[in-house]
């Protein structure tokens, strides 16, 4: 799953790295970053780029550690998640270590809403159906989406 250990990437970019490993040839697969929203066929991952055909025909190249969440579009998939790690320092202990660990805590119980300050990604809602380290999974109707932990600025429970 990725260079998890041999980098200083470990709690967003590694993860998100994975799951984009898992959708490449896959087509209507939702990026969404700080700038915009982009829907293609991922062609590539490698060395923290994801590179792939937008609908409109063209060859586009990001950057993972902007990608703020994955969105195969009407279609669930099944990710494998990098397990929570709990020996972080740093960042991640101050930032993503908590709200990982409250997304599991709600894993599978409340449906919530998950907002983020990057983009036009404002609030999804749905049940949280898996948490690994940097990556929420939230269930939708017909389709689930992959959320950078370390964009999330906040969980919602609705009742």
């Amino acid at each position: 799953m990725g260079h998890f250990d041999e980098t200083i990437c470990d709690c967003c970019v590694c993860p998100m790295q994975c799951v984009l490993e898992q959708l490449v040839g896959q087509e209507d697969i939702g990026i969404v970053t700080p700038s915009d929203d982009f829907f293609l066929q991922i062609e590539e991952v490698k060395n923290f780029i994801v590179s792939g055909i937008e609908v409109s025909g063209e060859k586009i190249h990001f950057p993972i550690c902007k990608i703020v969440a994955v969105c195969p579009q009407n279609q669930t998939f099944s990710f494998d998640l990098k397990p929570i790690q709990t020996s972080t320092k740093g960042e991640c202990a101050c930032c993503e270590d908590p709200i990982t660990n409250l997304a599991k805590s709600l894993k599978d119980q409340v449906s919530i809403s998950i907002d983020t300050t990057e983009g036009d990604f404002e609030i999804v809602t749905g049940i949280i159906s898996d948490v690994g380290e940097g990556i929420v999974i939230l269930q939708q109707e017909s389709s689930n989406v992959a959320i950078s932990s370390c964009a999330i600025t906040r969980i919602s429970e609705i009742e």
